[in-house]
């Protein structure tokens, strides 16, 4: 139990020892395969925890401006999805932080309990609907 911004009593979301096993297990495979992915595309950025960099193609003098064109598409491209997955990623690491705390399923804004259905939907929610919709 714990209390919300106007001091009331609330009951976070607790998952049975097996629930959240299984979503554990759920979220590091998921974490395994993301990583899997960067690392097919990226390096591990030794200077920022957590952070990818995208390899920019290899190109020689003789590729034509077209190829070259095209080297710098392919690297910008995989740089937005660089991102994406390294959001997700940090999403995951979140979300498994707080079942090991013991916090998972707390608003980050309210403090509130986040509802079990939004849970369900998205594992990694960090808000509740009320404070996702802006309402507080």
């Amino acid at each position: 139990m714990g209390n919300n911004k106007w001091g009331f009593n609330i009951i976070f979301y607790k998952m049975t020892p097996s629930e959240s096993e299984k979503l554990k297990e759920e979220l590091e495979k998921e974490r395994d395969i993301i990583t899997s992915e960067l690392e097919s595309f990226a390096t591990i950025n030794p200077v920022v925890k957590g952070d990818y960099k995208s390899k920019f193609p290899v190109t020689n003098q003789s590729d034509t401006s077209d190829e070259k064109a095209h080297n710098v598409e392919e690297f910008e491209k995989e740089r937005g999805v660089e991102q994406s997955l390294e959001l997700r990623l940090k999403e995951i690491n979140e979300a498994l932080h707080k079942i090991n705390s013991g916090i998972y399923g707390v608003c980050n804004r309210c403090k509130s309990p986040i509802e079990e259905k939004r849970l369900q939907a998205i594992p990694v929610a960090k808000l509740c609907v009320s404070c996702a919709m802006g309402k507080y």
